[in-house]
Formats: C-alpha cells, sequence, structure tokens
C-alpha cells in the first residue's frame, strides 16, 4: 500500500512540475478522477505519521490534540475516521478539515498535486482566451520566482541594507520568499516576455499596465516585494514596499480574479498551523509588523494589508481561530482602527482583545529594539473589548461634555454590552462596577441602567419564528409528536448504517423510508441523496455517496453510520427494529391529521347555530363516525408494530382521546 508509515513534507498547492493533464469531462467525472489518482493513505501520509494495524492505518488525530492514536485510514473504503473527535470523510473532507479550505479549493489542492486540470487551461501566451484564475496563479508563482532572483541579484543590494536595517534575518526572507522589483519601467514585462507570457496575462495579474500611448510598464518599480499568499498556500497577489521617498510607502496588486485585498491577510499561510494548536490569532497592521513578529515566535500573526479591517477579513480569521488579539499603533489612528473593528469581531462571535505598543512604536521596531519578552508583556497587557470602549466612554464625557453627548457614548458602550454578555464573553463581577459607573456618568440610578440594558436586549433579540413559541412548553400533544420525530430520525440512523455497507436491503425499506420526514437536516440530505442512488442507475458505494457533498459534517456522518453498522453486526433485527418505529411514527402523524380534522372549522363543536349547520349535521355526523373508525384502526396498528412502550403509550392514549372528542 502507497504511503504505508511515512511522512512527508504536505502537499504543495502547485502540486508536482510540469504541465497538468488537460481536464476533460465533466466537473463530477474529473472529481472521480481525482479521487481514483488520490489514495487517501498517500495523501494523510503526508500530514500523518501512520502505522499499519491490519485493514487499516491509525495515528495521532490531525484535528485535535490526542496522546493515543484515534485516528483510522481505511484503505479499502478510503475513508478516515477520528473516534476521538468524529471528524470522518473521504480524501476530499480530509483536505477541507486539514487545509481549513472549501471543496472547490480542496478539488484545486488535489489537482495540482495529482497534475490533473480542472478546467482547460489556455497557454501562457494564448492570444485568445481571457485568463482565469489558474492562470493568474500561475503567473504570479513564477512572478515571486523572478523577484526573489532579484533580490538576490547586485540590483537588490538596497532592499537587503533596508532589510538588515529592520532586523529582518535570511530565514524570514526564505520563509516569506520576500523579492525586489527593479527600478525600470518594463524590467519585468521584458523578462516575462520572454518566457513567452502573453501582455494579457500580466494585465490580468495586475503585474503591468499599459500605457497611454501604446506599450506596457511594470506596475511594481524599485520595491521590496511581498508574495501575498492565501491558505492554501497560492501567489495571489504582491505588496511592495518603496525604497524611494518621493511615492506611495505600500501599494498592493489591483483587484483580479484572484485578488481581493478587503478579503486576504497577509502570513495566513505561515500562520495556519499556529492557528490549529492555539485556536488564536495576533492581527497587526503592516507586512513588517507581521513578518518580525513570525519571526521572534508569534507564529499566529496575521496583517490587513495597509487596509482597514473588513467583515471579510474577520470571516477569514473566524475558520481558523476562536479568539483574536489585536495590536495596533497607539496613536489616534491606531486607536480608531481598533475601534471600527470591535462590532465586526462581534458579529462573527470572535473573542477579541486589544493592545497597544507604548513609546509610539509599531510591533516591528518594539521586537527589534526591545525583544520578544517584552513584547510578550504588551500581548498579556492586552484588555477587552468592553474595558478598551469603556475607557473611551470616559475620554469622550471628560471635561465640558454636553449631557446628550454622554448619554450616546454610554449607549453606544451598552450596546457593546449586550452583545458581550450575549457572547459569553462579560465578567458578571464588573458587571456591577460598571452598572455603578454609567449611573454616576450620567446621574441616574444603577437599577435604570440595568433597564436600560434589557430594553436594548431586547432590540438586538431576534424574534423567533411564528408558530414556535405557540408549541414551546405547550400542550403534550406537541411534547409527544417531537418525541416521535426524534425516534424516526433514530431509525433512519439505524437503516442508513446497516445499508451503507448493505445497500441490499433498500429494496425491503423503500416503501417506508421517507427522507422528508427526518428532522435533522444533515441526515435528511444524506437519506434523500442515498434514496436517489439508490433508485437511479448510478453505482452506488459510500465514496460516491460522499462525494456529492461539499459540507464536512455530511461526510462526517456518513463514515460515522458506516462505522456504527460495521460494529454493530445483526443487520437483520437492526432493520426489523427501525421498521418498527418508522411505522410508530407515521401512525402517529396519522393520529395527528384526523385530531386536525375533528378539530376543523366543520366540526360540530366549531359550528353556528343558523339554519345551513342544522341542515348539514346529518352529513357531519356520518363524517365523524368515519373519522372515529379510522382513529380506531390506527390505534390497532399502532399497538401492534409497537417496539417500546414509551411510545405505544402516548399513541394510544391519543386515540382514545380522539375517540372521546368525536362522541
Amino acid at each position: 500500500m502507497k504511503g504505508q508509515g511515512s511522512t512527508s513534507t504536505p502537499i504543495s498547492v502547485f502540486g508536482t512540475p510540469g504541465a497538468p493533464v488537460n481536464g476533460q469531462g465533466t466537473a463530477k467525472e474529473i472529481t472521480e478522477r481525482l479521487r481514483q489518482a488520490s489514495d487517501i493513505v498517500e495523501v494523510v501520509s503526508a500530514y500523518v505519521s501512520l502505522k499499519n494495524a491490519g485493514g487499516s492505518f491509525r495515528g495521532l488525530c490531525p484535528f485535535h490534540n490526542e496522546k493515543t492514536p484515534s485516528f483510522h485510514v481505511n484503505p479499502a473504503r478510503q475513508t478516515f475516521k477520528c473516534f476521538g473527535c468524529g471528524a470522518g470523510g473521504d480524501v476530499f473532507k480530509f483536505i477541507q478539515l486539514r487545509e481549513n479550505v472549501t471543496f472547490p479549493e480542496a478539488r484545486v489542492i488535489l489537482a495540482n498535486r495529482a497534475g490533473i486540470a480542472l478546467e482547460d487551461r489556455p497557454s501562457m501566451a494564448g492570444p485568445s482566451d481571457a485568463p482565469g484564475k489558474l492562470d493568474i496563479e500561475r503567473v504570479n508563482r513564477w512572478a515571486a520566482q523572478w523577484f526573489t532572483k532579484q533580490l538576490a541579484s547586485p540590483a537588490g543590494e538596497a532592499a537587503r541594507a533596508y532589510l538588515e536595517r529592520r532586523g529582518v534575518t535570511g530565514e524570514s526572507v526564505v520563509a516569506f520568499t520576500l523579492g525586489f522589483a527593479p527600478p525600470g519601467w518594463d524590467t519585468f514585462v521584458s523578462a516575462a516576455r520572454q518566457q513567452r507570457i502573453s501582455d494579457k496575462l500580466l494585465v490580468a495579474a495586475g503585474l503591468v499596465k499599459p500605457r497611454d500611448g501604446g506599450g506596457y510598464y511594470d506596475v511594481f518599480r524599485n520595491r521590496l516585494m511581498f508574495p501575498i499568499r492565501d491558505g492554501m498556500d497560492r501567489v495571489v497577489g504582491f505588496g511592495g514596499r518603496t525604497l524611494d521617498d518621493d511615492t506611495a510607502k505600500y501599494i498592493n496588486s489591483p483587484q483580479t480574479a484572484l485578488f481581493d485585498k478587503s478579503r486576504c491577510l497577509f502570513g495566513v499561510a505561515t500562520a495556519k498551523d499556529a492557528f490549529r494548536e492555539r485556536r488564536s490569532a495576533i492581527l497587526v497592521e503592516g507586512y513588517m509588523d507581521c513578518l518580525v513578529a513570525q519571526q521572534f515566535g508569534f507564529r499566529n500573526t496575521v496583517a490587513t494589508l495597509g487596509t482597514a479591517l473588513t467583515a471579510d477579513h474577520v470571516r477569514l480569521l473566524s475558520r481558523y481561530v476562536d479568539s483574536v488579539l489585536l495590536v495596533f499603533d497607539s496613536d489616534e489612528a491606531g486607536q480608531k482602527a481598533a475601534d471600527a473593528s470591535l462590532s465586526l469581531f462581534l458579529t462573527e462571535k470572535l473573542d477579541v482583545r486589544l493592545a497597544h505598543v507604548p513609546e509610539g512604536k509599531d510591533p516591528a521596531d518594539f521586537l527589534v529594539l526591545r525583544g520578544k519578552e517584552a513584547f510578550a508583556e504588551v500581548l498579556t497587557s492586552g484588555v477587552s473589548a468592553l474595558e478598551f470602549k469603556w475607557k473611551q466612554v470616559m475620554r469622550r464625557c471628560r471635561g465640558q461634555a454636553s449631557q446628550l453627548d454622554r448619554r450616546r457614548a454610554v449607549e453606544e458602550f451598552l450596546g457593546l454590552l449586550v452583545r458581550s454578555a450575549d457572547l459569553g464573553s462579560f465578567d458578571p463581577i464588573q458587571r456591577g462596577l460598571i452598572l455603578n459607573q454609567v449611573g454616576k456618568l450620567l446621574a441616574i440610578s444603577p437599577g435604570e441602567v440595568e433597564r436600560q440594558i434589557r430594553i436594548l436586549a431586547r432590540r438586538q433579540t431576534p424574534v423567533r419564528a411564528a408558530g414556535v413559541a405557540a408549541t414551546e412548553g405547550g400542550s403534550g400533544a406537541f411534547r409527544t409528536a417531537r418525541m416521535a420525530y426524534d425516534d424516526y430520525d433514530t431509525a433512519v440512523r439505524d437503516l442508513l448504517s446497516v445499508m451503507l455497507n448493505e445497500p441490499v436491503y433498500y429494496d425491503d425499506v423503500a416503501g417506508v423510508f421517507d427522507p422528508e420526514m427526518v428532522r435533522d437536516p444533515v441526515l435528511a440530505e444524506v437519506a434523500r441523496h442515498f434514496a436517489t442512488m439508490m433508485r437511479s442507475e448510478e453505482e452506488y458505494s459510500v465514496a460516491a455517496l460522499i462525494s456529492r457533498f461539499e459540507a464536512v459534517e455530511a461526510a462526517a456522518l456518513i463514515t460515522d453510520l458506516q462505522e456504527q453498522g460495521l460494529r454493530r453486526g445483526n443487520s437483520e433485527a437492526t432493520i426489523r427494529g427501525a421498521l418498527a418505529r418508522l411505522q410508530q411514527v407515521k401512525e402517529h402523524r396519522r393520529l395527528n391529521l384526523l385530531a386536525a380534522g375533528l378539530r376543523g372549522p366543520g366540526n360540530r363543536a366549531d359550528a353556528g347555530n343558523d339554519g345551513s349547520a342544522g341542515q348539514d349535521a346529518g352529513s357531519e355526523d356520518a363524517d365523524t363516525r368515519s373519522v372515529l373508525r379510522a382513529v380506531e384502526d390506527a390505534a390497532r396498528r399502532v399497538s401492534h408494530f409497537a417496539a417500546n412502550k414509551h411510545l405505544a403509550a402516548p399513541l394510544t392514549a391519543g386515540a382514545e382521546a380522539l375517540s372521546s372528542q368525536a362522541e
């Protein structure tokens, strides 16, 4: 078996060198080709040290900390399963979880590894087709390598001297693949043409621009170059720091099909492993701040690209971490940037703290001058969002601020307070102190402050969906129905645990197996797709079923059910018990519908006293007797199919109640 117990460098998104095989066929066919070319043992072995354990391979789970291996890879089924944290799925789901990427991104990683193209790729010099993301990725990769060579050349001497002055080591230069763009107007575009890279592709990648009088010129000139890599280690764009004093200090690549500065953070590619270990991030403002912080051992540091923090930045961080420490400059601009960031983090339910570098320094200079220990003290001095906001309120209310200005500042703070309490990050001991301070500031009692908080909380609490509040905690009929539907889900899980491994049983349950009655949305989708595969001519396998889903939750559920079925055994007994429970729930549903019919507007209890009601009394009596007979028939079937008393009793009692109501 390939990859047995081996360890190697994690998979690169760029994969094997050389031109990939051109992708032919539908997306589904290409995905299946990728699956066949990506042996799961070999892929997982690039991340986990696996040992042969009989029919499977075992190792320490890469998704949670453990000392005893509970992570298993099954080469026969081409699936993985961790019995510690529950993660599971096929090779695509493994890459999704390990690299924190979407299903399409996982396809790109595996396609580059296997040398299989996901789409027809025009030549880098192609004259007709519009360049796509894959083309831009390839030219960016080449450009990064070219800039790196220029930094090492005699032309890069000034850039190397600048890095030395800033305390950047040679190891960091290599880790971040720093480079240098020479000062000539067309040095880069000329080098690209020698590689037969089209001008159109260079423009699409944001590396050159057209001249007004014809021709093209380099976007980056006489600049230290920072390749910007995404979570898949793709070079999506560049940042350039000038070595002159008469031009913009930093510029970024323009927006392209691959790059949007409002959605990218510098340093993510090198910080991912630290994110996974610590579940926290340090967010700074500049390229150099991030690079030097990582150089000093703060590996979970990332930076914005010289732009304001956006909701997309925060969503990106929330894919990796649970908490973020903002480290901004201590000047007024840094304070404003920190303040503007708070609401974004609360929206994504990330715990956020704020720290400021003293002495007017930025983090990079502070680290070089004061060292790692001093910077660690800065980080530990970070304050919560509430404390930071309260200090701002005090500053705004100091001096000659009017009562209206004070109230506005306090209301803004209380809004943050309500959201923080909702996230569980509010210290209840601090609550009394804050209420007293707010009361003194506004000359009102702490009780009135508490009342204002409750008003704000009601404004920010979403209204419950119609019909839900009326049923919760209500009649016994609702509680019984909820219990019955949960029982249906349990039965479907039992059926799937058998049928995933032995699909031959599907014909025996097809008439009763109804995915539309399943409450759990993930289980319902799995059941629906399984039933579709059984009814179609499509060849069934667990891997083929998993490939229908992009969500990792579905893959984990499928592998979990598959393992349950293999461990349980006695398939026929499991099928019989599950079928009995399914029938019980269906009869319970029938009773509820009958009850609704008896309580409907046509029922005698709801009828008016006019003459028309009397004229229809005879037909209503007949309808009621018909319904009553159906109720009694349903009750008999419930008793027949009951496999457990806790469900049979309320169903039979429900039938008796309906009978008495009808009489």
